[in-house]
């Protein structure tokens, strides 16, 4: 008998090289997929992805996410999840994984792209 395999969850864990919260989107092997989160607007010249609803408990100001995404290995990261706020959706389906954005053909052909364009929408 296999294991039925939990469906991925993003969530928010602690990256131990800079030791503030990083916004993991999803998990490769040993290494997890992730994007910075920060207080300021911009990070490299590029504007980040507000989130006006700050999902960490006793935290009020907005909070932003960096659009660059990066990758490293799951032993960096805290073992446990940082506690959100109750009822707070972190999903951000609207922030996708740059690695697997599709691109539609004319003639019905979609090829997977890498980069960093992704849209999010505005508020």
């Amino acid at each position: 008998m296999s294991k039925k395999q939990k469906p991925f969850r993003r969530h928010f864990r602690i990256y131990f090289k800079n030791n503030h919260p990083a916004y993991i989107v999803d998990e490769e092997n040993n290494m997890y997929v992730f994007h910075r989160v920060t207080h300021s607007k911009t990070s490299g010249g590029k504007k980040n992805w507000a989130i006006y609803e700050n999902p960490f408990s006793g935290h009020k100001e907005i909070m932003y996410i960096v659009k660059q995404e990066k990758r490293d290995l799951k032993g960096r990261f805290s073992m446990f999840e940082i506690k959100l706020k109750n009822g707070v959706d972190v999903s951000y389906p609207s922030i996708k994984k740059a690695g697997r954005t599709q691109n539609h053909h004319n003639d019905g052909r979609a090829t997977i792209t890498s980069g960093t364009n992704i849209k999010t929408k505005d508020k």
